[in-house]
């Protein structure tokens, strides 16, 4: 099934909408949550991700996923109570109100597609469907979470859940993923949040003003692609050099990402504008002192690499790895380490303000690159099994990528959005297709279709009253 029939032929039926609420009242010393300052300069936009569950237990479908559900909803309202400001509502610019409204909850029915259809030809607009909110709008923007379990015929599930991004970064995603699920599977230990954010960097009382981002969505596409371990170890092999002689998988990936992109861009415009790239990082551990990695909090920098010009009017791999760690260490060392002194408004501001004035400039082609690998979301287990596959969402901005872990061998996986024209070249590029894997199959069909011959045995050896018509692999 081709991956624009299956978004169209795919229809996400919404059942039920409840609030989920904490099972205990938050004190009244905890009602007024503040945000930190980076908290207030992040943007009012939603950080979408989806997780995916087969059925293992096909003895009784429609108990299994009735079960799991309402597990899900039970396990959820304990573990507000230590991640109350999720529960709460966006009061102002300067804190959340922990109120104790609830997380909204969806429950939807997945119709004309199962859930191995959609994993092997995963589709970027199909995951949109899976989500509980509208990520094109700004509607509900004052929740600070959204969830919606989506039940396929076959049992399988796809769990969406929207993030505000005033408080949420991967790292945050991650650790309210591995509380809920330890909470819910009581395999783990509990996970136990800490809010110190707001006191390290402590928020202005006065409206200030966002850092600018370029959102264009005129005309984009995304598409996925997939670089395993083992092709990532030739890869690192292949850019290292004497400046850095380890570069990081994330390192290796974006740049090779960024050196077509923008092979492709120039291609089409005929022009040699600069191109510019931004990373996202994890601040967490590059504070002085660090801080847990269960901080709540949008505690992300931001470093920025250009893209200089030799004779071949494009850099070699190796060179913009090595820009990519001299932006990330001056970053470290001037950002990173400076926020938690008197002048951290003015430290972010110098931050944004080369990459305000180089957004602004026509002659410019800015990407954007965020990653969540090595922050374990496919830890999220409630007690059924880790997910088959987890994915972000693209929010469809031109010149993004999106960066997660594969389930296994250390490998990543790229949502790549761009404009149409420039993905035309971009996603034929010999050098990219040496080392990734056009939107491969999420699932290995061998091991389904011997998945299938199990199912197919015990139905009809161990329950020859079953009805076949549930059998919608």
């Amino acid at each position: 099934m081709g991956c624009n029939k299956l978004a169209t032929l795919m229809k996400v039926a919404r059942v039920t909408r409840d609030y989920i609420k904490p099972s205990s009242i938050t004190p009244p010393h905890l009602r007024n949550f503040k945000f930190s300052l980076l908290d207030q300069l992040a943007p009012s936009l939603y950080a979408p991700m989806v997780f995916f569950y087969p059925m293992q237990d096909i003895s009784n479908i429609k108990a299994a996923t009735s079960y799991r559900v309402n597990h899900l909803k039970r396990s959820l309202s304990p573990f507000l109570n230590r991640f109350y400001p999720f529960a709460g509502r966006i009061k102002d610019h300067v804190s959340i109100d922990c109120n104790d409204a609830g997380v909204e909850f969806f429950e939807a029915k997945v119709i004309n597609t199962c859930l191995n259809d959609f994993l092997r030809l995963p589709n970027a607009n199909a995951l949109k469907q899976f989500l509980p909110v509208d990520i094109e709008s700004n509607k509900s923007m004052d929740h600070l979470v959204h969830v919606q379990t989506n039940t396929f015929e076959c049992g399988g599930m796809a769990l969406g859940i929207c993030w505000s991004h005033k408080i949420t970064d991967g790292g945050t995603a991650s650790t309210f993923m591995k509380g809920w699920s330890s909470m819910a599977s009581g395999l783990g230990d509990e996970v136990v949040p800490e809010y110190v954010a707001s006191s390290l960097f402590p928020p202005m009382d006065s409206s200030i003003k966002q850092h600018a981002l370029k959102l264009d969505k005129d005309r984009t596409t995304t598409r996925r692609f997939v670089f395993d371990g083992s092709k990532i170890v030739k890869l690192k092999d292949k850019v290292a050099s004497k400046e850095v002689p380890k570069p990081t998988r994330v390192e290796a990936v974006s740049s090779l990402l960024w050196q077509c992109a923008t092979k492709a861009s120039r291609a089409n415009s005929g022009s040699q504008a600069l191109s510019v790239m931004s990373q996202s990082m994890n601040i967490r551990r590059r504070t002085l002192p660090p801080l847990p990695d269960t901080s709540i909090g949008n505690l992300v920098g931001y470093y920025i690499a250009k893209m200089e010009e030799n004779s071949d009017h494009i850099m070699h791999l190796e060179d913009l790895v090595t820009k990519q760690r001299q932006g990330k260490t001056e970053a470290i060392n001037n950002y990173a380490k400076k926020l938690q002194g008197n002048d951290a408004y003015v430290v972010i501001q110098e931050l944004f303000k080369e990459a305000g004035s180089l957004l602004r400039r026509d002659d410019v082609e800015f990407f954007k690159c965020l990653s969540t690998c090595g922050d374990g979301l496919y830890d999220a287990d409630f007690g059924w099994g880790k997910p088959a596959w987890q994915s972000l969402v693209s929010l469809g901005y031109k010149n993004t990528f999106a960066l997660s872990e594969t389930k296994e061998g250390g490998g990543i996986e790229a949502w790549v959005t761009l404009n149409e024209d420039d993905m035309a070249i971009f996603e034929h590029d010999l050098n990219l297709l040496q080392f990734a894997s056009s939107n491969p199959s999420v699932i290995e069909i061998q091991s389904e279709q011997e998945l299938l011959k199990q199912v197919e045995r015990r139905l009809i050896f161990d329950d020859p009253t079953y009805d076949f018509t549930l059998l919608t692999w």
